[in-house]
């Protein structure tokens, strides 16, 4: 889905009045060529974009803006100050339908994984080392904190292939060895690009 960023306050204020934008992190980074232009805004992370848009909307002050979506700038009474902030006009955001027991996708050519290290020094160069050695190819590792577990990681993966494809399956193999858990999310057909 195409993602786009619109600048939103209450109804009294404008850009001139603007001396705080609040915002999830992700969106304030995909919108930091903007932002630079206002280099006198206070920028304030939160811990999202519509969350953001309501407390413009409670607060109505004119000297405070959110970063939000169109559908949050309606559903919270917002005015759009200016729409198309983002810094990359490529800006997409993917989601996945999620089946309890999927079946195998015909023509499936790319694999989504999460999985843990050890906590082990070269843990994680070991679990890579699991898809370098097979000559299959990480196209995506994104790590994220663990859940009620502060400093822990987890890590989301995308490869190249199936798990239909022998490499792609002795890879994992080699991972629930050398690793703390892995979970397969599913093999499916990668976008056309």
């Amino acid at each position: 889905m195409p993602v786009k960023h619109y600048l939103m306050a209450f109804d009294g204020a404008t850009l001139e009045s603007i001396r705080e934008i609040m915002s999830h992190p992700q969106a304030l980074g995909q919108c930091r060529k903007f932002l630079a232009n206002h280099p006198d805004w206070r920028v304030v992370p939160t811990y999202d974009t519509a969350g953001s848009a309501r407390i413009v909307a409670e607060e109505r002050r004119p000297d405070r803006a959110a970063i939000a979506s169109r559908r949050a700038a309606s559903v919270y009474g917002l005015k759009i100050l200016k729409e198309d902030i983002q810094s990359e006009v490529v800006n997409f955001t993917r989601f996945f339908v999620l089946e309890k027991n999927p079946g195998p996708v015909e023509g499936a050519n790319k694999t989504s994984i999460v999985f843990a290290t050890k906590n082990v020094p070269g843990a994680l160069h070991k679990c890579l080392g699991e898809f370098a050695s097979r000559n299959v190819n990480l196209s995506k590792l994104e790590s994220r904190p663990r859940r009620n577990k502060p400093w822990v990681y987890v890590f989301y993966a995308d490869f190249d292939g199936s798990m239909d494809d022998p490499n792609c399956h002795a890879a994992i193999g080699g991972l629930l060895k050398t690793g703390a858990f892995v979970k397969i999310l599913g093999s499916y057909r990668k976008a056309d690009s």
